[in-house]
């Protein structure tokens, strides 16, 4: 097996950096509207702070589910151990199809969930003196 950088690794890699681009930024921008200036700070540390909790999170949970399919491998394959390729293919095998499930409930409940901006008509207008005031 001779694997290359460029035509093994790089296409992934960019792929993914675009992705991530193209995922994250309109994240940051979706979250922050709406907020005041004096809270953006505040709005923005609480994302970043979410981010990484859940990343910590999602790790642990992927490590679990990986090492206990991984032991369940061994204990029902005799003569192998946990540091074996059958083992650990079958132990990241699962991981991954518990984890792209995860994915698809998240954009499930993201496409359900998403709110929709109320419409201009569905406002109302209240009219005290020369001043028009819109109810929110």
């Amino acid at each position: 097996m001779n694997g290359h950088y460029f035509f093994d690794l790089f296409p992934p890699f960019l792929l993914g950096g675009i992705g991530l681009a193209l995922a994250f930024v309109p994240m940051q921008i979706a979250a922050l509207t709406g907020v005041s200036q004096s809270e953006a700070g505040v709005a923005s540390g609480l994302i970043n702070t979410s981010q990484q909790i859940g990343g910590a999170i999602g790790v642990a949970v992927a490590t679990t589910i990986a090492t206990t399919f991984t032991t369940h491998y061994v204990d029902s394959h005799p003569g192998t151990n946990a540091l074996s390729g059958g083992a650990l293919t079958h132990g990241f095998g699962i991981t991954f199809y518990v984890l792209a499930g995860f994915a698809l409930v998240g954009a499930i409940l993201a496409a359900v969930l998403i709110e929709s901006p109320p419409k201009a008509s569905e406002t109302e207008t209240e009219t005290v003196g020369e001043v028009a005031l819109e109810a929110a």
